[in-house]
């Protein structure tokens, strides 16, 4: 028991500084957007010369994913590319919430892990299993089918050696 409690401990630290780490990435996300919009104007500038946009060509053609409902080609055509970078940065901001709530979730199952040697109640199980099959579902529209699948591969046996646990003991 002692060894779980040490792992569960090691868990809980990391989880808690990718959270963390999440939590930034967000903050300047945000941060990034905003000065995005605010320097429109000198970023559709910086632009207008074809050397500095033929840099730029893999983030202009980067693909959005879930995201692609947004008309990027619109924007770009009409040479507003710190509205096009703005909104690339909120998107990501979006991303960075669903991993923000993932690490939320993994760090409380292990923090219960570490102090009562159970993952969560048996009652609860259900209510876990629909937040992670949800979160998964989020990951594969956000961030991609890798994603998910890692994701989903992770949850899945989190959850299963928690149900087996309380299996076992019957």
């Amino acid at each position: 028991m002692e060894k779980i409690k040490r792992s569960s401990n090691r868990a809980v630290k990391i989880a808690n500084a990718l959270r963390v780490m999440a939590i930034v990435g967000l903050v300047f996300a945000v941060l990034g957007a905003i000065c995005g919009f605010a320097m429109n104007g000198y970023i559709n500038q910086y632009y207008s010369d074809p050397q500095n946009l033929a840099a730029a060509q893999g983030s202009l053609e980067a693909d959005m994913g879930i995201f692609s409902f947004i008309n990027f080609e619109s924007i770009k055509s009409a040479g507003n590319y710190g509205v096009f970078f703005a909104i690339q940065l909120l998107c990501f901001g979006v991303t960075l919430i669903v991993y923000i709530y993932l690490f939320s979730v993994l760090k409380k199952t292990m923090i219960n892990v570490r102090d009562t040697g159970k993952a969560f109640a048996e009652e609860e199980a259900p209510k876990y299993r629909k937040s992670f099959i949800i979160l998964t579902i989020i990951l594969l529209l956000f961030s991609g089918l890798g994603t998910a699948i890692v994701a989903g591969i992770i949850l899945c046996g989190l959850y299963n050696v928690t149900v087996a646990g309380f299996s076992s003991r019957e």
